[in-house]
């Protein structure tokens, strides 16, 4: 069963989403949001762990990131399995 990530509103394939932690894990963050892979992976490299956990900790908070915006207007225009899949599925 296929749904949509809430950050690029992409199609997602099974096996193809990870949990991400709203506070870091690392700051002991219990609730989690499913997003695709790519999504998770571009939080976590546009956005440092400190404001994540401070500033950035709701999926609206997240969306309103101008880091976050630019990368979903990019991806936005790619294929809905562009990059979604391409690095093995890790648990975090």
């Amino acid at each position: 069963m296929n749904s949509s990530c809430p950050i690029c509103k992409r199609e997602v394939p099974e096996g193809c989403w990870e949990k991400h932690h709203l506070i870091p894990k690392s700051k002991k963050g219990k609730e989690t949001l499913l997003v695709c892979i790519s999504c998770g992976d571009a939080i976590h490299k546009l956005i440092p762990l400190k404001e994540l956990e401070k500033e950035y900790n709701t999926l609206e908070k997240i969306l309103s990131n101008d880091k976050i915006q630019n990368w979903v207007k990019w991806v936005s225009k790619k294929p809905n399995d562009f990059s979604i899949c391409m690095r093995a599925k890790k648990s975090r």
